[in-house]
Order: C-alpha cells, then sequence, then structure tokens
C-alpha cells in the first residue's frame, strides 16, 4: 500500500534531515526514505528540485515570520517580550538552523532567504529591545550582541557548551541591567 504524504510534510522532514546530516545530506533519495515513499510521491508534489527547495524556503520563512507576527509585541509589559523572544529562541531546531546557515554560504537563493530571515528576527529582536533601553546605541548594541549570539550558537559545534536557555537567561539579565541602569540615571 502506498502511503500518501503532503508537502508541508516534505519540509518537515528536509528540517529533519538538515538537523541529522547537514544540507549535503538533503537530496530527492533521503526524503524519499524518509518519508517512505517512492519518488513519483516527490514529482506529485515538485516539478522538480529546485521547486523543492523554492518551496521549502518559502515555507521556512513564512514560518518564521508567522511565528515572530503572533508574539504581538508591545500588547504587553517589556518582559513579557522578551520572555516569549526567548522561549521562541529556545524552541529553534538550531541543528537545521544551522545546516540552513551553511547551506546558505553556498546557494545564492538560500542565503536571499537566510538574510531576510535574519532581518526579521534582528528587527524584532531591536523593538523588544528597543521597549526595555531608551539609548538607541545601547539598544542597537543589545541588538547585534543577541544576533551574534544565537548565529554564533549555530555555529559551535560540539556538546561542550552551555544550553541555549542559560545563555538567553544570562542576555536577558543583560538587558535588565540596561533598564535598571536607565531607571536609576
Amino acid at each position: 500500500m502506498s502511503r500518501i504524504v503532503s508537502r508541508e510534510q516534505y519540509f518537515e522532514a528536509a528540517l529533519g534531515i538538515l538537523a541529522d546530516t547537514g544540507f549535503k545530506g538533503l537530496n530527492i533519495g533521503k526524503l524519499c526514505d524518509t518519508l517512505g515513499v517512492t519518488s513519483g510521491s516527490f514529482y506529485h508534489h515538485f516539478t522538480g528540485w529546485q521547486d523543492f527547495v523554492d518551496s521549502f524556503l518559502h515555507s521556512w520563512e513564512s514560518g518564521q515570520a508567522a511565528v515572530l507576527r503572533e508574539l504581538n509585541f508591545g500588547r504587553g509589559n517589556w518582559a513579557t517580550d522578551i520572555a516569549a523572544l526567548r522561549q521562541l529562541t529556545v524552541g529553534l531546531n538550531q541543528a537545521a538552523e544551522a545546516a540552513i546557515r551553511a547551506w546558505s554560504a553556498n546557494d545564492e537563493t538560500v542565503r536571499e532567504v537566510q538574510r531576510r530571515v535574519d532581518e526579521l528576527r534582528r528587527t524584532t529582536v531591536h523593538r523588544a529591545v528597543r521597549r526595555v533601553v531608551s539609548d538607541e546605541e545601547a539598544a542597537e548594541v543589545l541588538t547585534t550582541l543577541g544576533m551574534a549570539m544565537l548565529v554564533g550558537y549555530q555555529q559551535l559545534s560540539g556538546d561542550l557548551r552551555p544550553p541555549m536557555a542559560r545563555l538567553l537567561d544570562e542576555y536577558v539579565r543583560l538587558i535588565d541591567l540596561h533598564h535598571r541602569a536607565e531607571l536609576q540615571a
């Protein structure tokens, strides 16, 4: 009996493969094996590899944008916004994200999507930090530090590192210290 899978299941499988083997391990055969389907299933959903890549990247980018939109920044206090960003960051599939970032160094299409996702994230982080830190220069430094921490964490290899949650705790503490200093000034 043949198995029917959706385009979204292909995208989910791709994230898993990226996390496990990196972008070089992502191909039609591996996708089909992972999903337990034939290549005919793949070609039912996609006209070819580039169509899959374009569709996958569109899905990933749209998903990232939707998640950030759903956070509803500015509705609560600044601590709620920062906590939501922290939770979202901890929940990222860091290995798949690292593979996408490595892929972007080798493929212009992926690089452009990664750039847009990074810019969306940077804008969101800056908006959240700016609610806490009124000094624009300090807010810009804290935003860049947050993005550098995420990207750098994804590039580290091995298990000799603290969990992302621990790093984010320190990052939030740093933002809070800036906030407290401004209140005392």
